[in-house]
């Protein structure tokens, strides 16, 4: 009776890290490995969380073996965060996010709020390096661990170019700031709390729709790991696109608040659901959990029950 109470255990367990991923909601979080040019950490939904009114993306110094598309099943060093629209995508508008990033100078921190080709957005859950049409914007990138630079680039037409700028700003790792890109055919106008510090005008800036994923690598162009300096987290206040007037996208990671339905607006792809995250990575997992676990107790009482009979 005591192993059909574990095995039900371990089911709730399973089916709340499934949850944790698939739950309908404005974001999901990923759990799988990184890609071949940044792949020192697993990325799990449990290290994303909403806290204060933030979505908090954590990342640690502990052992964690996964996998994905690109690389085989491993043990890692490092765990982190990764989150990306689940089903909302837009073409032109502005996109506006209020972060403060994790790490530090010299701490080998990789974080990045970035967009992809919406053909990315159905497989990326399980990691592709099949570069899906070759179309990425960097909205605000921290290159070799200097959080007092902001890199805003493209990497467009099969990643044969690489248009961008780097913005200089107070430590991106201790101070909030608002990175706002502007978008519009042929035109991309990139600015830290309201100051453009980047244009790109060329007739290959992406034209189709796209979404958006923010994530903290461990390594890579971020630079030698210091172990000392984790946990890192990034922490990130709002997300919000408009087109026009029309705010079509909004998540404040407040728990108390009701996210708004967006307003139908040209060249929009939104979907009807419009859970936050922290509704979809906390409340329902929950749930799910503790439904499990009465069932499992309620079991191990029936048969308690049976042989005292």
């Amino acid at each position: 009776m005591i192993r059909v109470s574990a095995f039900i255990v371990l089911l709730c367990y399973s089916a709340l890290a499934l949850c944790q991923t698939d739950l309908d909601g404005q974001w999901i979080a990923f759990n799988r490995a990184g890609a071949p040019n940044s792949n020192l950490q697993c990325f799990t939904s449990r290290n994303v969380s909403a806290s204060g009114g933030n979505l908090l993306i954590t990342t640690k110094s502990e052992t964690a073996s996964c996998s994905s598309f690109d690389l085989p099943y491993a043990t890692y060093s490092y765990t982190s965060g990764f989150v990306a629209m689940r089903s909302f995508n837009f073409l032109y508008g502005t996109l506006e996010v209020r972060a403060k990033f994790g790490g530090g100078a010299s701490t080998g921190s990789w974080p990045i709020v970035w967009m992809e080709d919406a053909s990315c957005q159905a497989s990326d859950p399980t990691g592709t390096d099949d570069r899906c049409n070759g179309q990425e914007i960097d909205v605000a990138e921290i290159l070799n661990s200097d959080f007092t630079h902001v890199n805003q680039q493209i990497h467009v037409d099969n990643y044969k170019r690489h248009d961008g700028c780097t913005a200089s700003t107070t430590d991106t790792s201790q101070n909030f700031h608002v990175y706002q890109l502007v978008w519009s055919a042929g035109s991309l106008v990139f600015k830290i709390d309201g100051a453009t510090t980047c244009t790109i005008n060329r007739t290959y800036v992406p034209n189709a729709p796209m979404y958006v994923k923010i994530n903290n690598f461990v390594g890579g162009v971020g630079g030698s790991v210091n172990n000392s300096s984790l946990p890192w987290n990034t922490l990130v206040d709002y997300v919000r696109v408009t087109q026009g007037s029309a705010v079509v996208f909004n998540d404040d990671f407040n728990l108390n608040a009701t996210v708004q339905p967006a307003q139908p607006a040209p060249y929009s792809s939104y979907h009807s659901s419009q859970t936050s995250i922290p509704k979809a990575f906390s409340r329902w997992p929950l749930r799910v959990f503790i439904i499990c676990l009465v069932i499992a107790i309620a079991a191990t009482a029936f048969k308690l029950g049976r042989a005292h009979n």
